[in-house]
């Protein structure tokens, strides 16, 4: 068999022939591998010599099988010799004409992921992203658990803002019913803003049994086109007042509510809870800006095939997350003045984005020379409730566990370099070119200053 490689920016192209003796054995593995689907008088099947099958059903039978047979082992071999190769899809078989001591001949292309020249990718100064947390977020958190446990209960006072009313309502405009404006027993917060603007305040100050008219005025913009801007009159009488019951914070509400037995567990637990999640925040924010810088930095020519395939990949995973709610993606596009064609046109720069970040990520695992052993592998899957979800999610993907876990921690090791080798000091972020360019076209088109832009952050 004759072979040869060659190696272009965005592709590889094998070319391969075949001999009369490599392609009459092609042939024959092709007849070894189908010979049971044929039916030859005489022969019970799969027992029909090879001859007698090519006279019945012609010279030619086992051509197709061959071809993909040949191609698909040889394609298999000639990849295994050029590991270094990252290689997009399927390749672009085509047939050749064979040459002189040749009996069939053929061509592979495979479309290769561009190779990223990387810039700066260590010491890159960037904006401070840094979350604490403090006693009054602790505390801030603990009110929120509070008020989350709270309870309306009935009181024999004038409601006040903040209680609950318990009213029967009837709404006219021009002494007139209309729908939608009555309701018995309905529960509104005084002070939510639920109602008509001005409608919860005339109740604050009514007692249980009491009955008022509340005049009201509907906005403009309101929904119903027969009501927008009428006057309205609701007569309204108010059947109960419930005023919001807050838990007092001890033992006991701590056992009830939260994961802990006692006050001082809780509050301790709490603030661990807080910091971890506040460094979680810190560390994939860090990642984001670092990412960003890197692969500006870098330099990556990207097919329009590589493109078009993320756009595809990106709207697969939109009609995924759609059917979860029971929706179609090209309903939900048509609601929302868009379609199909419209969502893809609109992706190709983030698709475009998406495959230079891998492609830069990949050069700078390969320049580091980061990797994961088996042993590292391995101590991952000890816990046995984290074998049990790698090894379900490997059986969806049709991977293999070990892989699956190894990516998973060549990542994280990734991002650890990425985060740890630059360094996260500035209190502001220069604004690039175009970023000033944007920033300019929006100050002359809304002629006036735009906020001062920083990306410091803050405690919360």
């Amino acid at each position: 068999m004759k072979s040869t490689f060659e190696k272009k920016e965005s592709a590889a192209v094998f070319k391969i022939a075949l001999d009369d003796a490599e392609w009459n054995s092609e042939i024959e593995n092709a007849y070894n591998r189908t010979k049971k689907r044929y039916k030859v008088p005489g022969f019970r099947p799969g027992k029909a010599p090879r001859r007698f099958i090519e006279m019945h059903y012609g010279s030619g039978v086992f051509f197709d099988a061959a071809v993909d047979l040949c191609i698909n082992r040889i394609y298999s071999e000639e990849i295994a010799k050029h590991p270094e190769l990252h290689i997009f899809g399927s390749p672009d078989v085509s047939f050749e004409k064979p040459e002189d001591g040749e009996a069939f001949a053929f061509s592979m292309t495979v479309t290769l992921y561009p190779e990223a020249k990387l810039g700066d990718y260590k010491g890159i100064k960037l904006a401070k992203i840094e979350y604490n947390v403090s006693d009054e977020d602790v505390e801030n958190r603990i009110q929120a658990d509070i008020q989350h446990a709270a309870r309306n209960v009935k009181v024999e006072r004038p409601a006040q803002n903040g209680d609950v009313a318990v009213i029967d309502y009837v709404g006219t405009v021009d002494g007139v019913e209309f729908a939608g404006g009555k309701a018995e027993n309905h529960e509104l917060k005084l002070g939510s803003g639920a109602f008509i603007p001005g409608f919860e305040d005339q109740l604050v100050g009514a007692a249980a049994g009491e009955e008022r008219d509340v005049k009201v005025k509907f906005p403009d913009e309101y929904h119903a086109e027969e009501l927008k801007g009428k006057d309205a009159v609701f007569h309204v009488k108010v059947n109960e007042v419930r005023a919001e019951e807050l838990p007092e914070l001890n033992d006991e509400f701590v056992k009830e509510h939260t994961k802990y037995e006692t006050v001082d567990e809780y509050k301790t637990g709490l603030k661990a809870d807080l910091e971890k999640a506040a460094k979680d925040r810190e560390r994939n924010e860090r990642i984001d800006a670092a990412m960003k810088a890197v692969t500006d930095n870098a330099e990556c020519n990207i097919g329009d095939k590589l493109i078009s395939a993320e756009v595809e990949r990106m709207f697969r995973d939109f009609e995924q997350q759609l059917s979860q709610y029971g929706m179609k993606a090209e309903d939900y596009l048509k609601y929302s003045n868009s379609s199909v064609a419209q969502f893809k046109a609109e992706r190709r720069e983030t698709a475009e984005r998406n495959i230079k970040m891998r492609q830069v990520m990949r050069a700078i695992i390969d320049a580091e020379k980061l990797d994961v052993t088996d042993a590292e592998a391995e101590e991952k899957l000890n816990d046995e409730n984290l074998r049990r979800a790698y090894e379900h999610e490997a059986e969806h993907l049709g991977a293999d566990v070990n892989e699956l876990v190894k990516n998973e921690l060549l990542t994280d090791k990734f991002f650890d370099f990425i985060i740890n080798a630059n360094e996260f000091v500035l209190d502001e972020v220069k604004e690039s070119e175009t970023e000033k360019a944007e920033k300019t076209d929006a100050e002359k088109s809304a002629k006036k200053p735009a906020a001062k832009k920083t990306a410091t952050k803050k405690s919360e």
